[in-house]
């Protein structure tokens, strides 16, 4: 056993690190004005590109907010309560109003 793990320690070192250069990340949600925009702005961009957001389905008000609420809950996204109904609006609004929109690489 030992020995099939210094052989594979011998393989990992020999390999070495492989590295990858990603984009900048160009996308941005659109300011509609809505009063949710900047907690969205704050609290979804830390986890999730603007991109990801835009191809979500069209979800009303109420299923946002659950799932900003998931985000909270279940993943410990920074969002502090209060902020969860102002974000779901403000994705309900950009979605309705066709202003999310996913941008092309």
């Amino acid at each position: 056993m030992r020995a099939a793990l210094l052989a594979l320690a011998s393989l990992a070192a020999s390999a070495g690190a492989v590295g990858i250069t990603l984009p900048n990340e160009t996308a941005m949600l659109p300011d509609s004005g809505h009063p949710g925009y900047l907690p969205a702005l704050q609290r979804c961009l830390v986890c999730h590109s603007a991109d990801y957001i835009a191809l979500q389905p069209d979800f009303g008000e109420a299923r946002w907010r659950a799932v900003v609420d998931k985000m909270r809950q279940a993943f410990k996204a920074p969002i502090p309560p209060e902020e969860v109904a102002p974000i779901a609006a403000y994705l309900a609004d950009a979605q309705r109003r066709r202003l999310l929109r996913p941008h092309p690489p």
